[in-house]
């Protein structure tokens, strides 16, 4: 499975990647800022995404929107990677809000659960392509 990061701090990138060390069966992928994460999403679409919410050149909703216009990341899940302490994203299509600092075990639980799902909708498609 293939995650998207787009965070511009490296400690929180270090610390993700120090996450994902401890799930080799996930692919992470890092990019800086929107206007980076958006080519990274449109070249190789992700399974997951994960987007601070403070980016240099963009707010993460912002983001998101754009995403959501391209077909191949349309019904990507995205989880909001924020310090901000109430962030209204009612508006948005976020599946979940991680707060930074993050919850170690959460995350991994998280993770967890959603490659279990990916995998299992990765499973189904050669029965449903052969029927």
């Amino acid at each position: 499975m293939r995650v998207l990061y787009v965070e511009d701090h490296p400690v929180n990138v270090e610390v993700m990647r120090a996450l994902f060390a401890l799930r080799p069966q996930l692919t992470l992928e890092i990019a800086v800022d929107g206007s980076s994460g958006l080519r990274a999403a449109l070249r190789t679409p992700p399974d997951l995404l994960l987007l601070d919410l403070r980016l240099p050149d963009c707010h993460g909703t912002d983001l998101l929107a754009r995403m959501r216009t391209h077909p191949p990341l349309a019904s990507v899940p995205a989880i909001a990677v924020t310090a901000e302490d109430d962030p209204d994203l009612s508006a948005s299509t976020f599946a979940d809000t991680w707060a930074k600092p993050l919850d170690i075990r959460g995350v991994l639980a998280r993770l967890d659960q959603l490659y279990t799902r990916h995998a299992l909708s990765q499973a189904r498609q050669p029965a449903a392509m052969a029927a």
